[in-house]
């Protein structure tokens, strides 16, 4: 009889071996995704040299305080919910779905740039060149904050000194804050970009960005066809004339000699002798 009791208890033992553990409540539930935060599991049936994984990665300083409290220190993890599991010894193991959430807490960086930085433009004409935004991309989304300051200096082969900062308006589009200029950015200019007050969706800050690019210098032009819009000062400020809109009074000095030109009507098509006077 003896025998058969204490047989009896062995096997009720050994079934209280095979109960899983059960997770009931993680606090507290949620934290950086960097990983050590302090947490607390309770739930049943903890084994002493029970583990601790937290979207699947284990772990830190796993105590075992009791059969229904277990400490642990969080591993870095995946913004978003993650399943907290206790494994036994035995391998018997208990789940809480999502019992734990991973915030976001690092900043954002820049992850390209367009143009790209000490990037040289070649463009097609010397005012249209087509560069009319100037777009910084991060690695996660952005809120709509932050500002973008463009500056420009004139290039060395330039053919006059310019310097300014450049006017334009700011959109926001996913992982993109961009700089919309007031109009196309022209050649024989240096830019340069500095961004400053980005922050992610989370209230996390980008450092201060500065990035540059080029557009070329144009070859020099000795004639030129009228466009439409036109002035002889627009036409003396292009970067491949003079690059001074005050030298429009050469242009009517190389071409006073020509029956049809008129100073005051200029028309779209008319071909204008564009002299260099150097000495002047």
């Amino acid at each position: 009889m003896l025998a058969l009791i204490a047989a009896l208890a062995v096997m009720m033992g050994c079934a209280g071996c095979k109960k899983p553990p059960t997770v009931e409540s993680v606090s507290p539930n949620k934290g950086p995704e960097t990983g050590g935060t302090t947490i607390k599991i309770t739930g049943t049936n903890f084994k002493e040299g029970a583990t601790v994984t937290i979207g699947g990665n284990p772990a830190k300083n796993v105590t075992v305080a009791s059969k229904t409290e277990i400490t642990a220190i969080t591993p870095p993890g995946k913004v978003g919910a993650a399943d907290v599991v206790v494994t036994n010894p035995n391998q018997l193991s208990g789940t809480l779905s999502g019992g734990f959430t991973y915030t976001d807490a690092t900043p954002p960086k820049v992850s390209s740039t367009d143009p790209a930085d000490g990037a040289l433009i070649d463009p097609k004409d010397a005012v249209d060149t087509g560069v009319t935004k100037i777009t910084v991309t991060y690695n996660e989304p952005i809120a709509s904050e932050g500002t973008i300051k463009v500056h420009m200096v004139s290039l060395e082969d330039a053919l006059a000194k310019h310097e300014g900062d450049i006017e334009g308006t700011i959109s926001y589009e996913g992982n993109s804050i961009i700089f919309n200029a007031a109009k196309p950015l022209i050649s024989a200019r240096k830019y340069t970009v500095s961004v400053s007050g980005v922050k992610d969706l989370a209230g996390n800050a980008a450092s201060d960005y500065t990035f540059g690019f080029s557009i070329k210098t144009p070859k020099r032009v000795h004639w030129y066809i009228v466009r439409k819009g036109d002035t002889l000062p627009k036409i003396a400020a292009r970067p491949d004339t003079y690059d001074n809109a005050k030298r429009w009074p050469w242009i009517v000095e190389g071409n006073q000699d020509d029956y049809n030109f008129d100073r005051d009507k200029i028309y779209v098509g008319q071909r204008l002798f564009i002299p260099w006077w150097e000495g002047k």
